[in-house]
């Protein structure tokens, strides 16, 4: 009985639980779970962000934040939210971009050995002839064509998930507004109308006395 009541009071609480989950290369990912109360995914996001900074600080080493993912609640959910981070110095930072860059140069060096292959063996062109380096140039331009696509194909899924967060936003919104409205009509029926606007992220509400 004891542990039911304390669960009881967990659950209404209105209190986000946080879990910091290692991914594999100095990656981690934080899950949160909001509240009873939480209708949108901000104060879930709140919570694992202040879980981040802690876990971070024990690490020495301040946050890098990555892909952040927030879902309000609905029909027999809770809102919840996922951040992805590393921990990382300064040092940590700067090793990682120059891990980074010998990884491109080394791509570009496999492409360039491919397309030489490709020209010479393929297409029959001798090497060290203009024919030749013309091969080698429409090819690596190729290359570099496919990878600005790529490129573009991520920045155009990051803009889609965007205008997804947006989306759900404004239905936790819409859930909180009917949440109150619900709660006041259990509460006065037949005495208090209440209407509520949605302003981006602000919720304005009126009661009226019949």
């Amino acid at each position: 009985m004891k542990f039911l009541a304390m669960s009881i009071c967990i659950v209404f609480s209105g209190q986000a639980i946080a879990d910091i989950l290692p991914q594999g290369d100095s990656n981690y990912q934080c899950q949160t779970t909001g509240g009873f109360f939480d209708f949108s995914p901000n104060h879930a996001i709140a919570t694992c962000q202040r879980e981040i900074d802690e876990f971070c600080k024990s690490k020495g080493a301040p946050p890098i934040i990555g892909k952040i993912t927030g879902v309000p609640s609905g029909y027999a959910r809770y809102a919840r939210a996922e951040i992805s981070f590393q921990c990382m110095t300064e040092a940590d930072i700067a090793q990682k971009q120059q891990k980074t860059i010998e990884a491109e140069n080394q791509q570009v060096k496999a492409e360039i050995e491919n397309s030489k292959r490709l020209c010479q063996q393929d297409f029959g062109f001798i090497p060290n002839t203009p024919e030749f380096g013309n091969c080698l140039l429409e090819l690596q331009k190729q290359h570099f064509a496919n990878r600005r696509a790529a490129q573009e194909v991520a920045a155009q899924k990051e803009m889609t998930e965007a205008e997804l967060a947006q989306k759900r936003q404004s239905e936790a919104d819409q859930a909180t507004i009917n949440a109150i409205q619900s709660i006041n009509k259990a509460i006065a029926p037949s005495t208090t109308t209440t209407n509520c606007s949605a302003y981006g992220s602000n919720i304005s509400c009126t009661s009226t006395n019949h």
